[in-house]
């Protein structure tokens, strides 16, 4: 699955956002866009000057820089769109912002532009807007191969686009979002379904483009490799046609690697040199150190060790150019596995325990998890059984806690029909032990004690069970490390909790270590889970037992303070930072640590009709307290 993600990048394409019913513009943008590209390009840059500030004009810029980009033609955006002073062009700014980010591999700073983008777009109360945010993220996402949470975003564009009067302008570009989902979560016959239905809804020939690609891509992934080179060479025939280098390099990529499954070496060389050719025009440091890898397997494929060795040292010297942490892990590991097939147990192990450490950091479960399984048989290949069998713990330790996210939910609902004492299944078998007596009451004498036996086993592996249960629900419901709750477990009691006692507040709590990653950076990793349980541990005894404590990923908590009198809410929160920032802990090495906190806090007196939109009020203001100097307490509006 993670050669899909990583094919996956960019493949997101403009789509229409206007049903074509409804929009004599979009009907040429159609048009245009699947005859040349440069042309549309031209044509959105005049459409987002004679667009009022609206829905619209936002989309139509945000595909204006998607194409600016494909285009390298960035620099233009300055001059091509004039930001007015309302909410719909600053939303419009920060889209443009988060979209040269993702261009550029920046993970964080795209991150953050949309947080602020989809800020405003919730506080505009603007359906479509908000929809429109919503599935530019799903795109920028997708691009920077993070498919986590991806489901709760197409489902919120869907949401909201079951509130329109009008067909959701964006359902082609939501269709391919979906498709690529699938393929991830391993459904490739729905993928394969979506894709050619969406072929067949294609109006204009040129427009298939990107279904022709994700379509081959998908058959890549369940080896079918001739259907998969035919509708790449389609796919590569429509964007020569349509001028569009960067999108031709893209799919010649994929040409490269389907040929080197395929075993056609030779083809495999000639794709993925001319995209390499590409990639250097483009000055595009990510592509090319992919490309290289390719390279490299091809020649390991050929036997000819030096040039795969040498394209492994060349596509990792370019990845340092980038801040994509999940790009960079990738090359990572993809290197590591081509070392391996070469016999390079020392290089391999090397390459891997970086990418061990970049997911560890990030709580990248997908290349975590991958990376112990290439650590493990590294170790192994070495001989070195204890450090193998050490990292086979912690991988299923990692799947175990991986699937029991995943699965809790469906626990949850099976409690119900668990709830069942030892005792009641013990009246069943004994019920269901009389009768057998009743009827066969002269042939059963001798064998009476053979079935109380039975029963009294079946009994015991009930109970025990029942008690393995009630672990793996703990464990599901709650973080290894600090014990808090996770945040799936979290939100879900306080959507459930009872509105505010008369005259009272709840109270939701977002903090975050401050310089986290420079005391694990410092002091090492395990003074850094020192230093997460020490801060949920003073939590839970500072709060007491009616507050809720859940670890939202990394450094992140967040409290749910429940009631809270007006006279005192605000010296609550305060107090305990004064308290975590007066703690000290003790290092690994022995030395004493300060530890400090940022905190942003959200009061409400009804049930709130979102969690997500507190999540990002909340998200906001925390950015706002680090911004203004770290280990301070801002409310959020």
């Amino acid at each position: 699955m993670r050669l899909f993600v990583a094919l996956a990048l960019t493949l997101v394409v403009n789509f229409p956002v206007f049903s074509s019913t409804h929009s004599t513009w979009q009907q040429t943008y159609d048009v245009l866009r699947a005859q040349d590209t440069h042309t549309a390009f031209e044509f959105l840059a005049q459409q987002v000057k004679a667009t009022e500030p609206s829905a619209k004009r936002v989309y139509i810029g945000a595909t204006l820089a998607r194409t600016a980009l494909a285009l390298k033609k960035q620099a233009s955006l300055n001059t091509l769109i004039s930001y007015k002073k309302n909410d719909y062009d600053l939303i419009l700014q920060q889209l443009v912002a988060a979209l040269l980010s993702a261009h550029n591999n920046e993970y964080e700073q795209t991150m953050q532009a949309f947080k602020k983008a989809i800020t405003l777009a919730y506080t505009a109360n603007d359906p479509a807007l908000t929809a429109t945010v919503e599935l530019f993220y799903i795109n920028a996402k997708i691009t920077l191969a993070n498919y986590i949470q991806l489901e709760r975003h197409i489902k919120e564009v869907e949401r909201n686009a079951n509130t329109l009067s009008k067909p959701f302008w964006g359902l082609n570009s939501l269709h391919n979002a979906k498709a690529l989902n699938a393929n991830f979560l391993g459904d490739h016959a729905q993928a394969i379904e979506m894709y050619k239905q969406a072929i067949a809804n294609s109006k204009y020939e040129g427009n298939r483009a990107p279904y022709y690609n994700n379509l081959a891509l998908t058959y890549l992934e369940v080896g079918n490799y001739t259907d998969a080179t035919k509708y790449l060479k389609k796919s590569l025939h429509l964007r020569k046609v349509q001028n569009n280098e960067f999108k031709v390099a893209l799919t010649m990529l994929n040409l490269g690697i389907v040929a080197n499954k395929a075993k056609d070496f030779d083809a495999a060389l000639k794709w993925l040199n001319q995209a390499h050719e590409y990639y250097v025009k483009f000055d595009n440091p990510y592509r090319q150190a992919y490309t290289l890898v390719q390279k490299a397997k091809v020649y390991a494929n050929l036997k000819n060790i030096d040039l795969a060795t040498s394209a492994l040292d060349r596509a990792l010297s370019k990845i340092s150019l980038t801040n994509n942490i999940n790009l960079i892990t990738d090359i990572r590991l993809q290197a590591a596995e081509n070392m391996r097939a070469l016999g390079q147990y020392d290089k391999a192990i090397v390459q891997a325990q970086i990418a061990h450490d970049l997911s560890s950091n990030v709580s990248d479960k997908t290349h975590l998890i991958h990376s112990l399984e290439l650590l493990s048989d590294l170790y192994a290949r070495e001989s070195n059984y204890q450090q193998a069998y050490l990292l086979q713990s912690q991988l299923v330790a990692q799947k175990d806690q991986f699937n029991s996210q995943k699965t809790m939910q469906a626990m949850i609902e099976l409690e119900s029909e668990l709830e069942v004492t030892a005792q009641q299944l013990e009246n069943i078998r004994l019920e269901k032990h009389n009768n057998q007596q009743l009827a066969h009451i002269s042939a059963l004498e001798e064998r009476q004690q053979f079935q109380a036996i039975i029963i009294l086993f079946s009994l015991l592996l009930l109970f025990i069970s029942l008690r393995g249960y009630s672990k793996h629900k703990y464990r599901a419901q709650h973080d290894n490390l600090t014990g808090a709750l996770t945040r799936s477990t979290f939100l879900n009691v306080v959507a459930r909790s009872a509105i505010p006692a008369i005259g009272k507040k709840h109270c939701l709590v977002l903090f975050d270590l401050d310089h986290f990653k420079q005391v694990n950076d410092v002091h090492g990793h395990p003074t850094g889970d020192i230093a997460l349980k020490h801060t949920a541990t003073l939590a839970k005894q500072f709060f007491g037992k009616n507050a809720l404590l859940s670890r939202f990923g990394g450094e992140e908590f967040m409290l749910f303070l429940p009631n809270l009198v007006s006279s005192n809410k605000d010296d609550v929160v305060e107090k305990f930072r004064i308290k975590l920032s007066e703690s000290t802990i003790i290092s690994e090495s022995g030395e004493a640590i300060n530890i400090t906190a940022s905190f942003s806090t959200y009061y409400y007196q009804t049930s709130p009709d979102s969690l997500d939109k507190i999540y990002s009020k909340l998200d906001v203001a925390l950015y706002q307290a680090k911004k203004s100097g770290r280990n301070r307490v801002v409310c959020a509006v």
